[in-house]
């Protein structure tokens, strides 16, 4: 990046908040194996990880799926977690890597033609119509946003800071307010024609 007189300018360092304390406890036991101290550290995560990986897949069994690996995952690699930022950001990023690994799955399984045919019984009873109409036009307006934007978009509204999200999809927080900025008018024009 250049500044005025043509000389390069500092890139700005995103803000990383550390863990709180509590969560590093909990960490430490998890990984001296204490699995009551994982299920700590994953419930309060696991609504807004089930609704990124819900978001992004934009199907419910897949949704699962990708939540399951998610928590999976979080388990086995426990030792990377950092303690830079929060736990709920370093999951949500995990999430969001699991969801994209189920849509690449799904969408070789489409080429290889062995997608199942008709709605999963998993999925649970219909809804009504109307209600199935709005998250359909929810989730079809979600997938018509740019990728970056609707992660963005998605992460803040899972509960995480603009300087969370930054960290998570290792973009700068100016960048990331842009995103979710536009993702949310874009969503009100698609939403209210």
């Amino acid at each position: 990046m250049l500044n005025r007189g043509g000389a390069r300018a500092a890139v700005p360092v995103m803000a990383e908040a550390a863990a709180a304390p509590a969560e590093t406890r909990l960490v430490a036991a998890a990984l001296a194996g204490d699995q009551d101290a994982f299920r700590d550290l994953w419930r309060p995560v696991e609504r807004a990880a089930f609704g990124v990986c819900l978001h992004l897949t934009g199907e419910r069994s897949d949704a699962l799926d990708a939540l399951q690996e998610t928590q999976i995952a979080a388990w086995r690699h426990l030792s990377r977690f950092t303690g830079r930022g929060p736990f709920a950001a370093w999951v949500l990023a995990i999430a969001r890597n699991a969801a994209r690994d189920v849509l690449r799955r799904r969408a070789n399984a489409r080429e290889l033609g062995l997608e199942a045919a008709g709605p999963d019984p998993a999925d649970g009873a219909p809804l009504f119509a109307e209600v199935v109409t709005d998250v359909l036009g929810v989730r079809a307006a979600l997938r018509a946003l740019p990728v970056n934007h609707r992660e963005a978009l998605l992460l803040w509204a899972g509960g995480l800071t603009y300087d969370e999200v930054a960290a998570t999809i290792q973009a700068p927080v100016n960048t990331v307010k842009v995103w979710i900025h536009r993702a949310r008018q874009r969503l009100r024009r698609e939403l209210t024609q």
